[in-house]
């Protein structure tokens, strides 16, 4: 008898199949397409622990929890995971404000940031162009990146390799508890039997337990984001935009966060969400982005992207950041669940029976440390 059945191989998926595997459990992993191709894969592959929530928050704490996961897999099998600095890059001085402030409390709460002048910068960075509108930066030390098109399929090949049985292609239509066990049911027809079940399922939310979710109240959120033909140099950071200052909750240590918060905004940036980070792949491209426009569960899937947002992002980032982008090669929409107060949702929607999701746009710097902790509560 199998003691956990998981469905999905996204991040939250795959990083609890390793973990259950890890404490002893037999694990069968179900994925409904050939490779994951979900927000796991449809993302940047930031892992940015120090701005992502407050430092005295939880989340920082599944943050960190997540860097030690990555950490531990990597020592044993390649999975792209390695250091890169976090650039922050403030355009106004009230921008540049937040993130000297940033530098002044960090230490408090043991991040390693430095506040930058603009000459300092341009310095150290210097394919920024000195013309534009840079008012300062914050360089954030420890950070780490992973490589979207590869972090999944290699992810899903060492579970395979501690010795959890993974079945892709593998769409599970049907779920439901009985006399303490829990059962699936393929496309195919195929069942599986289980003590327990992990749903996992990102955002498709259509085929089990659709409802759970809607009475919730989860949002849908679509993200357009690209990617650039590949540049000649090496960026030697993750670039956040004075747009991402505003959007992460990690600076409200700051005094004057709130009057950043306060500020107005230009009405495209209010209408899609826009924040704009780069971020440079292990071919020399730039993923670029990104949106977030939300609907409910209930609504139609938006499916056209605005070519106004990209245009905007092109100018933002040649005229506030002193970067040009290199031509656009791809374009694609993410999709992730958020909830609109609560940080993500665990619940078990019959015995035994577990619904993990709306985890948002953290997924990947958060989910693994957040796994361990819902693991730890309902499943060990």
């Amino acid at each position: 008898m199998t003691d956990l059945h998981i469905v999905g191989g996204g991040i939250l998926g795959l990083s609890a199949a390793i973990q259950a595997k890890q404490q002893g459990l037999s694990v069968k992993l179900f994925e409904k397409d050939a490779v994951p191709v979900g927000a796991t894969r449809r993302n940047f592959g930031i892992l940015g622990s120090a701005t992502l929530s407050r430092p005295d928050d939880c989340w920082h704490i599944y943050a960190k929890d997540s860097l030690e996961f990555y950490q531990s897999v990597q020592k044993e099998m390649e999975i792209s995971f390695s250091k890169r600095t976090g650039l922050y890059l403030a355009t106004t001085a009230l921008q540049a404000k937040v993130l000297n402030e940033f530098e002044q409390h960090a230490a408090a709460y043991n991040i390693h940031a430095q506040y930058l002048d603009p000459e300092t910068l341009l310095t150290r960075y210097p394919y920024l162009n000195a013309d534009a509108a840079l008012q300062g930066a914050l360089t954030l030390d420890d950070e780490y990146s992973l490589e979207p098109d590869q972090a999944a399929s290699r992810l899903m090949a060492y579970a395979q390799q501690i010795g959890v049985e993974v079945y892709t292609n593998a769409c599970v239509v049907k779920a439901n508890a009985h006399d303490g066990l829990t059962q699936i049911q393929l496309a195919t027809g195929e069942c599986f039997t289980a003590k327990k079940l992990m749903i996992c399922h990102g955002a498709t939310t259509d085929i089990l337990y659709p409802q759970a979710l809607e009475q919730l109240g989860v949002q849908r959120c679509h993200l357009n984001m690209a990617l650039t033909e590949a540049l000649p140099y090496q960026l030697n950071a993750s670039i956040y935009s004075g747009l991402s200052i505003a959007r992460y909750p990690g600076f409200s240590i700051c005094p004057s966060y709130a009057d950043l918060l306060a500020e107005p905004q230009d009405e495209i940036v209010k209408r899609y969400g826009i924040h704009v980070l780069l971020k440079q792949n292990h071919l020399g491209q730039i993923i670029v982005g990104d949106t977030h426009e939300y609907t409910a569960l209930n609504e139609a899937e938006l499916f056209e992207q605005q070519e106004q947002t990209y245009q905007f992002i092109q100018r933002y980032c040649a005229e506030q950041l002193g970067f040009d982008l290199p031509p656009l090669s791809k374009r694609w929409q993410g999709q992730y669940l958020s909830h609109p107060e609560q940080s993500a949702c665990f619940l078990e929607v019959e015995s035994n029976v577990y619904l993990a999701n709306a985890i948002a746009g953290k997924g990947m710097t958060t989910g693994p440390g957040w796994i361990k902790h819902q693991l730890q509560q309902h499943i060990f």
